[in-house]
């Protein structure tokens, strides 16, 4: 992408400078001084992430990542943008997945949940970046959309209401419990990671973490087959990604992963 330059992800589970968390000392993160000095001549408008990378295969950033982005970001006077669309509204436990790592971004965009299914999308800025802003700098045809702004409103009073982050929270604790309990019996579960209800499962044919990309797609299909729609996705598209709405009850997280169970022992 012309104008855009990328730092490795934090991928500890497959570390792009094959060390290990927190020997590293957030290698990962310290890596963005030297593209800022060697793939960008220091002259940077912005750093964009997810505080969980979802389409990437629900990868999770360590502790303290995004910390020590944040110091170098401040230290060259970069504006530090936060891509909330999969990770806000509950999603990872907090209203916004990047409150997990103890930092505040600049200027944070979101959708999806925002809305529950109603197109709608936002950002929200610090105060003087926003005030930058000049009548037709930021404009939209459908922007505003009355009807989509009340379906918001009433859902994020609802979110407030029922205390969802919490909800996610344990039912997080709830069902990596189960998801643990299979990883010490098939062989196929590499890892297990994630925040909430954002939950990835990368599988692995050996010891060598090959991509079982083929057995994924077999398992997908098996779950699809009997009542459980699943993402499968990732780098390598060898990860299981669930991340079911946020109002699922304990019962059918059972057989959720109930489902799951009977689709790994295919591989025992």
């Amino acid at each position: 992408m012309v104008g855009c330059t990328f730092l490795p992800a934090p991928y500890c589970y497959r570390c792009f400078f094959e060390l290990e968390y927190p020997k590293c000392r957030l290698r990962c993160a310290r890596a963005l001084e030297d593209i800022i000095k060697f793939n960008t001549s220091d002259n940077v408008a912005a750093f964009i992430a997810e505080p969980l990378l979802g389409e990437g295969g629900i990868i999770t950033p360590p502790e303290g990542y995004f910390l020590e982005i944040e110091k170098i970001l401040k230290k060259h006077e970069i504006l530090f943008i936060v891509d909330e669309v999969q990770t806000g509204f509950c999603r990872t436990g907090k209203m916004f997945g990047i409150e997990h790592y103890g930092v505040e971004p600049d200027i944070m965009v979101m959708a999806k949940g925002i809305a529950d299914g109603f197109p709608l999308s936002a950002f929200i800025a610090r105060e003087e970046i926003a005030d930058s802003f000049k009548p037709g700098d930021h404009l939209s045809s459908f922007g505003g959309n009355p009807v989509s702004c009340a379906a918001s409103l009433a859902n994020i009073e609802f979110m407030l209401e029922t205390n969802l982050s919490n909800q996610a929270l344990e039912k997080e604790e709830f069902l990596k419990e189960k998801l643990e309990g299979f990883a010490k019996r098939h062989k196929l579960i590499g890892e297990i990671r994630g925040k909430g209800l954002m939950i990835g499962i990368e599988l692995v044919r050996d010891s060598q973490k090959t991509p079982a990309i083929v057995e994924g797609n077999m398992i997908r299909d098996f779950c699809c087959e009997n009542g459980l729609l699943l993402g499968f996705g990732g780098v390598y598209g060898n990860v299981l990604r669930i991340q079911p709405p946020l109002v699922i009850s304990k019962e059918q997280l059972e057989e959720v992963a109930k489902i799951l169970d009977l689709a790994f022992r295919k591989f025992d």
